[in-house]
């Protein structure tokens, strides 16, 4: 009986399985749509706008519009090759000093907060962060995790009722729930941030900002809160010296289309709080024997 469910099972979700053109990675999409994902995005979009400080500041704005209109353009045409149409791309700068924060969502809509500024440091920087905001939206990792969740919220339903007679009901579900969320979703989530990281590079290098710029960014991130961060087994991003060491590896790949590239414009960021940026903190040097 158990065989002749998941046989029904991997029968049902098969079709909903898509294949991304940019990581060759099976992606389980079927309960979610990318024009319903931009929809989302609109309004989403359109409520933080209402509810959060924008700031007018043109020093602030007028980098941020720049390198997005270059990663825009880049993204735009890598998507055009898919036979995908392009974003509709806006760009907004939230006035909030503690939050170290930029994303993107469905459809091109971009904010990055005031507190992320002195982690990017120049256009450079912003370039790499953009890219692996926009990448997440080009990945679709938004509808990805959606549908996920939804089909882990089905499973546990249905055990849900199949154990209900069962004395250890609780015990099971609660071992049940464990295992989705660090089985099965934050690995997953881990998986977009690492996808999100390689396009992104490649993204950024495209649009003519160099990839280099990804170590500082990421090391001054790691920075923050002077290491003290969960195992990667109980988060849901990669660790931050991990993820710096795979892009280290992927810079053989990205430096030439960089060069190729049509370079921008490399200027200095205001330093929106005032103050240094976070110490790097690098992997730690092996010791010589």
């Amino acid at each position: 009986m158990r065989s002749l469910l998941l046989i029904a099972a991997v029968c049902v979700l098969l079709p909903a399985c898509k294949t991304n053109p940019y990581t060759g990675r099976s992606q389980f999409l079927g309960l979610s749509s990318e024009s319903d994902e931009i929809k989302a995005g609109i309004s989403g979009y359109q409520q933080v706008l209402d509810e959060q400080p924008i700031s007018t500041d043109a020093d602030l704005n007028e980098p941020l519009k720049r390198v997005g209109t270059a990663i825009a353009k880049a993204a735009d045409a890598w998507r055009a090759e898919q036979g995908e149409e392009p974003f509709q791309w806006e760009f907004h700068v939230i006035a909030d000093d503690k939050t170290v924060n930029a994303w993107c969502m469905p459809g091109g809509k971009i904010a990055f907060y005031t507190g992320i500024y002195p982690i990017l440091v120049d256009e450079n920087g912003m370039g790499i962060v953009m890219g692996h905001e926009v990448a997440h939206a080009m990945l679709r990792h938004g509808g990805e995790r959606v549908s996920s969740q939804k089909l882990v919220a089905g499973g546990l339903a249905a055990a849900a009722v199949a154990t209900r007679d069962n004395e250890n009901r609780g015990l099971i579900m609660a071992g049940l729930g464990a295992g989705a969320t660090f089985g099965y979703i934050m690995p997953y989530s881990r998986l977009h941030e690492s996808e999100a990281d390689m396009l992104g590079l490649e993204l950024a290098a495209r649009a003519g900002y160099d990839p280099r710029a990804a170590i500082g960014v990421w090391e001054r991130m790691a920075g923050l809160g002077g290491g003290d961060r969960p195992a990667e087994f109980f988060s849901t991003h990669p660790d931050p010296l991990n993820r710096i060491k795979e892009m280290q590896q992927q810079m053989p790949q990205v430096l030439p289309t960089y060069e190729r590239s049509k370079k921008m414009p490399n200027s200095k960021l205001p330093n929106a709080l005032g103050r240094k940026a976070p110490r790097a903190m690098k992997p730690a040097k092996k010791k010589s024997k």
